[in-house]
């Protein structure tokens, strides 16, 4: 046994306990790590989530629900209609508003948007969007499929996307963020070269692999809609100004040490008019700063491998 300091007092501590912290990656605080440096030594590097989903006509997942309450229907027309409200209108009004600041989108995309909406895949394209996979729509969970099953869905999407796209994917995001045991071993030898399940960190974090290389790329929890606005009830002005404080902080410490912050975002949630009044400016409000880098996922993964990674 040996005892070591914690705020102030000891704690006995077993030097043959074993760690559950998770055998991916190693415990390092970023503080304690040697500052990185942003291609044109930008304080900050700002990336957009976008979450372009399919919801199956008829579906009764869970996942699909943003009213819970007509569920139990099939077809479910309430929340069928309100997430189809995602995909044909409100993605248009997000494209527009990124447009008008100088966004692309880093986009978590289900294969069936491939089939079912081709025109988003043509405007995506047209904007230099990046394509990262998401699985083929929410009813898909990795983490109840068998390693081989997993394997065949993983390689079965990325391979729709780059057919669709013209694009490999070098991104993927599960289905809340959920993953097996096995996930990022299949990741990696499908291609992918960052998973954005984890929230744990401000930069990306090499992962341990069976075969090739994973980075995590920053995701949130918090500068995201799904949470702050359908589970917690953020109003939307109260949203908006979420996004400039966090910005506000990160472009402070980003003085000293240079960060990523990503804000998510789901087309049938920010979408709507009365939101995008109070995340537009918040955008505008970033872009407005200089030594600010408004890039993708991709174009991050991409400078992290050439500068950082050995």
């Amino acid at each position: 046994m040996r005892r070591t300091t914690c705020g102030g007092g000891s704690v006995a501590q077993d030097t043959k306990t074993t760690s559950t912290q998770s055998p991916r990656y190693d415990f390092l605080p970023i503080v304690h790590r040697k500052p990185v440096r942003f291609p044109k030594g930008e304080r900050l590097a700002v990336m957009i989530y976008v979450n372009i989903e399919h919801a199956p006509f008829g579906s009764t997942a869970p996942a699909h629900a943003v009213y819970p309450g007509t569920m139990q229907f099939s077809p479910d027309i309430l929340n069928h209609g309100w997430r189809d409200y995602g995909n044909r209108v409100g993605l248009w009004r997000i494209m527009d508003a990124m447009d008008r600041h100088g966004y692309r989108g880093t986009v978590n995309l289900q294969s069936d948007v491939c089939r079912e909406y081709p025109l988003i895949i043509r405007e995506g394209n047209d904007r230099k969007w990046e394509w990262g996979a998401q699985g083929d729509n929410n009813t898909s969970v990795t983490t109840l499929m068998s390693e081989d099953q997993e394997r065949a869905f993983i390689q079965k999407n990325v391979r729709i996307i780059e057919d669709a796209t013209g694009m490999h994917p070098k991104g993927w995001l599960s289905w809340a963020l959920a993953e097996s045991f096995h996930t990022p071993d299949l990741l990696a030898e499908a291609g992918i070269e960052y998973v954005s399940n984890y929230t744990h960190d401000e930069l990306p974090v090499p992962m341990r692999v069976k075969h090739g290389s994973l980075l995590t790329m920053p995701y949130t929890l918090e500068i995201n809609d799904v949470p702050a606005i359908m589970v917690k009830g953020t109003s939307a002005e109260v949203f908006g100004r979420m996004i400039k404080d966090q910005f506000d902080v990160l472009y402070e410490e980003g003085k000293e040490r240079p960060r990523i912050m990503s804000i998510s975002v789901h087309p049938f949630i920010s979408g709507h008019p009365f939101r995008m009044k109070h995340i537009e400016p918040a955008l505008k409000y970033i872009a407005s700063h200089a030594d600010v880098w408004l890039t993708t996922g991709a174009d991050i993964n991409d400078w992290y491998r050439a500068h950082y990674l050995t």
